[in-house]
């Protein structure tokens, strides 16, 4: 019984061994600049974002790179809040920009797969770059993204990082980014991850070939899905590691919020292929596991965190100074560790729940994901 306790644990940790790895091998490679960069189309989606929006749209609109190739799509979900007239009066005379009002339609779309897809019908070029109402992308951002594909590129994810205005939302911000690690790791390792939403480029080319959004079934994760079907189509696929395409999100406020945030990227991921809840599975029942181990066998157990804990900051810093960040520091590596060591039960416990999912103050249950 004592060995099968720890089984899991030490599996853990070889995983933990062969991610750093992975992530040591890893080397950022982009193109050379072309002789004329393409028109492009930037579709972002605003749903109640007035204490976001504005700094979105002043970050887009510090983008190296010619206007006259340059539209930038602002979609209003329906906002009951101020976003509509924030985004109209910041882009009065700024012609590269539009705001598309988003109308109720009899295509089974909802939440941001609807608005992608009336964004849709606006874009122009040989490029789609997506990110959120939340997320403020560097100057670098276009030209960086574009520079990573290949002709056989369909789509490219870059990535985001949790900063709080206030400078709080520490262990947020460290999550995000170990996360956004793991999703790299393995697409590093030669399997196509996923892309995240609020930072990502696609091929028109190869958006038409798949339907887009507009063939998508209804999924909270629909950037997961339109990534799927365009590595499914046989496009190949790119995640960044590098300062150039770093942005940064907003955190999400409140301990509720956040494992209803959690509980959505869980449940959108119902269709992730096994080996994704494979490894869910084992980190998840980490935390489950060792701490009863903790009172069959103390050092033993306590050897073992300790060194997932040393090779998951490993990971952490490593990837902090791929991005160009200060690095944490151990105290801070050590509360983050602390923070998981809350979070991830909790976000198993409250996804087993029959509760529904709140996505931008509505819910989805049942049938509806």
């Amino acid at each position: 019984m004592s060995d099968l306790l720890f089984l899991l644990p030490g599996l853990y940790v070889l995983l933990q061994t062969a991610q750093l790895v992975v992530l040591w091998s890893y080397r950022d490679q982009k193109e050379s600049e072309p002789a004329e960069w393409p028109e492009i189309s930037i579709l972002v989606a605003a749903r109640n974002e007035e204490e976001n929006i504005l700094l979105c749209l002043e970050a887009l609109n510090r983008l190296d790179y010619p206007r006259e190739k340059l539209h930038i799509l602002i979609g209003n979900d329906q906002s009951t809040d101020r976003t509509a007239a924030i985004t109209t009066a910041f882009i009065a005379d700024k012609p590269w920009f539009s705001l598309i009002e988003i109308e109720d339609t009899e295509l089974p779309l909802k939440a941001k797969a609807r608005v992608m897809e009336q964004l849709d019908r606006h874009a122009r070029g040989s490029f789609y770059l997506i990110t959120d109402a939340d997320v403020q992308v560097p100057p670098s951002w276009a030209k960086e993204m574009l520079l990573r594909f290949k002709p056989e590129t369909g789509v490219v994810s870059g990535t985001t990082m949790v900063k709080s205005p206030t400078g709080g939302d520490r262990n947020q911000e460290i999550d995000w980014t170990y996360f956004m690690g793991l999703l790299n790791i393995i697409s590093y390792a030669g399997v196509p991850a996923t892309a995240v939403g609020n930072n990502m480029a696609v091929r028109s080319e190869a958006y038409r070939e798949t339907g887009g959004y507009a063939a998508i079934r209804f999924s909270i994760t629909e950037d997961y899905k339109l990534y799927q079907q365009i590595c499914a189509a046989g496009w190949k696929w790119n995640n960044i590691i590098a300062p150039g395409v770093l942005a940064f999100s907003a955190p999400v406020y409140g301990w509720e919020t956040l494992l209803h945030q959690r509980k959505r990227w869980l449940t959108g991921g119902r269709e992730l292929p096994w080996y994704w809840w494979l490894l869910f599975g084992i980190f998840g029942l980490f935390y489950f596991a060792l701490p009863v181990a903790l009172f069959v066998s103390p050092f033993k157990a306590l050897v073992i965190w300790l060194i997932k804990w040393l090779l998951q900051s490993a990971q952490i810093r490593h990837i902090y100074g791929l991005l160009g960040e200060e690095k944490p520091d151990w105290a801070a590596l050590l509360r983050y560790e602390i923070y998981l060591l809350v979070l991830t039960p909790a976000t198993a416990i409250f996804t087993l729940l029959p509760v529904a999912t709140n996505w931008k103050d509505r819910f989805y249950k049942g049938k509806d994901l």
